[in-house]
């Protein structure tokens, strides 16, 4: 639901920006993400002798942004309380950006280390194929095998040694048969 909520705001927050302002609202918004990550944000949010044009006023300030709109939209989110929403919010608006700017973050997972060339050789292979930019970020886990994520176009490619030697073992008892 507040998915849906964050989606108005963001419409309404990108019709009245500048191409010149994305980048600055897009950090601000970041910043006040990470900051609802810490409980004592929401204590102060939660104060009931602080109006909430002063909340408004204290987000913006850890936001270490000088937009103006990005005020307004923080005043508009008091005055509907509805601070809590700015993660999906932020979610929401960083989505748009990369579609505004064909720029799209994906993951490699797997239990191995991936050089920076090979990297940089999926990058290249995958902003040709879907015709955007696409950067990975590396992400060393348990998998046993490979996996390329990129939610914001869909797209999931794995390789798992599991499934592989499942899938040999299938056949093997096929061809015995």
């Amino acid at each position: 639901m507040k998915e849906i909520v964050a989606k108005k705001y963001v419409k309404a927050l990108i019709s009245n920006l500048k191409d010149s302002e994305f980048d600055e609202v897009n950090n601000g918004l970041k910043q006040l993400a990470y900051a609802f990550l810490l409980p004592k944000l929401n204590l102060i949010l939660n104060l009931p002798n602080l109006t909430q044009k002063d909340k408004a006023e204290f987000l913006f300030s850890l936001s270490q942004s000088k937009n103006k709109k990005l005020l307004n939209l923080l005043k508009i989110l008091g005055d509907n309380k509805k601070f809590d929403i700015i993660p999906q919010i932020y979610e929401e608006f960083a989505y748009q950006k990369a579609l505004k700017d064909n720029t799209f973050r994906g993951e490699i997972l797997g239990n191995f280390n991936i050089s920076e060339d090979k990297k940089k050789e999926l990058e290249e292979k995958f902003s040709k194929k879907f015709g955007s930019k696409i950067y990975f970020d590396v992400v060393k886990n348990d998998y046993d095998g490979i996996k390329i994520e990129l939610d914001d176009l869909g797209v999931e490619i794995n390789f798992s040694m599991n499934n592989l030697k499942a899938k040999m073992s299938e056949y093997i008892m096929k061809s015995i048969q």
